[in-house]
């Protein structure tokens, strides 16, 4: 084998030659294109966020709405439930002299004028607002609280007839009733509400006392005298308290919310409004259909102390905001109680509405 000759200087040479790298300008370019591409990814990403983030607050708010208005139906369907559909007095049956019952309680009345009430909140004059714990008592000025009063829809039965002083015999304490709860006790022709005076034992019957002892009745005897039987309905008379009110929480961007609350618990958050009119029927209306139609629609603020007792509608609106902001690219127009306005941050925004037919007073 012969050996191998060297590389002449020419032929290295042409060997370098050979081996050529990228450009400066070849370098600029891709950086340029991957640049554009790198741009165009985070453009998809930042789109896709958004759009996420849109849909996710969009279903938000509408599911926070339609729990809200189903929320609302249920609880003001049961102003003035007594037990029984509708209780009328004497030869009254077209929807005027309901029997409320008459209470033996020391401070509780129950009626038409007070099973449904509201007044506007104030911080100089919150009302029952004022005794809740904080952030239940920062209420929102301007906007209605409303108390409601209504006999609970679960209900037991005596097991003896009852009359004047003589305690209650109930078939069973499934209710939990309490030392100190008002029980109404309703039959369809009478009712009669007292406070529970003992400490009701559990399982079956259950005695509950109705006894002036620690003034907890202003009698021992139940305010109509009259005979109940053993079919009467036993249940428990309900307060609700509605109001809106700052929520207990803040969004991710630190901005305070606010709540719809029941009896000073949070119940339905991102409540930024709510607008409340009450339906009346005509002036003077008398028993019969003119006296169950409503004829207008009026705010707590133009309510006399007569009318509350003639109230047989209520109509909602509330104005829902989303928990965070930047849900929307820019501020959302605004249409809430008959005006338009602009919203002054970039959350998104939604109305509701729902009318309630008081049905315990048609």
């Amino acid at each position: 084998m012969s050996p191998i000759a060297p590389l002449s200087v020419f032929d290295r040479c042409r060997r370098l030659t050979g081996q050529r790298g990228s450009t400066l300008i070849e370098l600029m370019i891709g950086m340029v294109i991957s640049l554009l591409l790198v741009g165009g990814m985070i453009t998809l990403f930042v789109n896709n966020k958004q759009t996420y983030r849109y849909n996710e607050e969009l279903a938000r708010i509408q599911e926070k709405g339609r729990f809200a208005v189903e929320f609302l139906q249920r609880n003001f369907r049961m102003v003035g439930h007594l037990g029984c559909g509708y209780m009328a007095a004497s030869a009254e049956q077209e929807g005027y002299g309901a029997v409320f019952p008459r209470s033996a309680a020391t401070g509780v009345s129950f009626d038409g004028t007070n099973s449904i009430s509201a007044f506007p909140y104030a911080a100089g004059a919150p009302g029952v607002v004022g005794t809740y714990a904080s952030p239940a008592n920062i209420g929102v000025a301007g906007t209605d609280v409303i108390t409601i009063l209504f006999a609970s829809g679960a209900a037991t039965t005596l097991s003896n007839s009852v009359k004047g002083t003589a305690p209650l015999v109930i078939r069973d304490n499934a209710m939990d009733f309490r030392q100190g709860d008002i029980v109404m006790l309703a039959d369809c022709l009478s009712a009669d509400a007292f406070r529970v005076s003992n400490v009701p034992a559990s399982g079956n019957n259950v005695t509950l006392e109705h006894k002036v002892t620690g003034a907890a009745n202003i009698s021992d005897s139940l305010a109509s005298d009259r005979d109940y039987g053993d079919s009467t309905r036993v249940m428990r008379l309900q307060t609700q308290v509605f109001h809106l009110a700052q929520s207990s929480k803040l969004n991710r961007q630190g901005q305070a919310l606010q709540s719809l609350y029941l009896n000073g618990n949070e119940m339905i958050e991102g409540v930024a409004n709510m607008n409340v009119l009450y339906g009346l029927p005509a002036a003077g209306a008398g028993p019969g259909v003119t006296g169950r139609t409503v004829a207008r629609y009026l705010p707590a603020t133009a309510m006399t102390a007569t009318d509350w007792a003639n109230v047989i509608a209520i109509q909602f609106e509330l104005l829902l905001v989303s928990a965070d902001d930047n849900a929307v690219s820019v501020p959302m127009p605004i249409t809430f109680n008959g005006a338009t306005t602009t919203a002054a941050d970039r959350r998104m925004y939604s109305t509701v509405s729902t009318t309630i037919a008081l049905r315990n007073r048609f």
